[in-house]
């Protein structure tokens, strides 16, 4: 019988060949983006917290505070909802990549605040004073909170739609976010921006940061659909006091940007493979790193 005898120079090769095929390094990620579709805040406020709150300009994620620089004392949380539809997204890279032949490899949402300077409040005292922290954002697959068809060019979601019928005993709503599942925790710093900054005339000048978003499961295989978003941003600590410009607010509109790869998504090589691997590296002679001491 034939034995194939491999030399040291081919045995690497074939080690080179197996790591090669896990990443396609012929195609360059390419990235696409869509304005929200809705969005809103949820208050805790007893004067507000049976309103819906999808049509004042700006949507705010607060910790547990008060507001005594514009008179209100009762404390009070604040988180916010947005929505996107991909169906566009899916449509580009389907018509570049074709359809199905693609992968999701980072996923961004871009939100703008004209008042960003910590302890400079904006004009309405709906809203807490602006400080630094941390806040969260999962990502939910419930998106009956708005409607497509009505949400027009302000977002407006279902009417509705409070911190009441939210998080209130028997709400229309108390399992909106079940099964939510975390997409980050960020750290908000505040800025330089007050409330005098037009953010239409001039683009990009409401302090817009990009959230880079963990590949959450149902985020990932909602994208691959096309179909919504929704996403639930939150306080992390007891110190965040974030205001983010709604789709009400001309030229700063909450967007989403999405990379894609062509191919499917690489598959991680287990791990009984990597010790093959080592092994094999062993085969080529390849003397373990010594130590400088003696």
């Amino acid at each position: 019988m034939n034995q194939s005898k491999f030399t040291p120079s081919t045995l690497a090769a074939a080690v080179a060949a197996a790591l090669m095929s896990q990443t396609d390094l012929a195609t360059a990620a390419s990235t696409l983006s869509v304005e929200a579709i809705s969005d809103t805040f949820l208050t805790s406020y007893s004067a507000q917290a049976n309103s819906n709150m999808s049509s004042y300009g700006a949507m705010m994620i607060s910790s547990p505070q008060a507001d005594l620089v514009q008179g209100i004392s009762e404390v009070r949380t604040m988180e916010n909802l947005v929505a996107y539809n991909t169906a566009a997204i899916k449509s580009g890279f389907d018509a570049q990549y074709g359809a199905g032949n693609w992968h999701v490899t980072d996923v961004q949402l871009k939100w703008y605040t004209n008042f960003d300077i910590q302890g400079v409040p904006a004009n309405n005292n709906q809203f807490n004073v602006p400080h630094a922290g941390f806040f969260g954002v999962s990502y939910f697959s419930d998106d009956s909170w708005f409607n497509p068809a009505t949400a027009g060019p302000t977002g407006l979601t279902n009417a509705n739609l409070t911190w009441t019928s939210v998080y209130g005993a028997g709400g229309v709503y108390s399992n909106l976010f079940a099964g939510q599942q975390a997409a980050g925790t960020f750290f908000y710093p505040t800025g330089t921006v007050n409330g005098t900054t037009d953010c239409f005339s001039v683009p990009d000048s409401c302090a817009p940061r990009f959230w880079d978003l963990s590949l959450a499961s149902g985020l990932v295989n909602d994208i691959l659909a096309g179909d919504y978003l929704s996403f639930h941003g939150y306080a992390a600590d007891d110190q965040v006091v974030y205001l983010i410009n709604q789709l009400t607010k001309p030229g700063a509109h909450p967007q989403i940007f999405v990379s894609a790869e062509a191919g499917p998504a690489a598959v991680p090589l287990p791990g009984a493979v990597w010790l093959f691997l080592s092994a094999f590296l062993s085969v080529l002679g390849i003397p373990k790193r010594r130590s400088a001491l003696k």
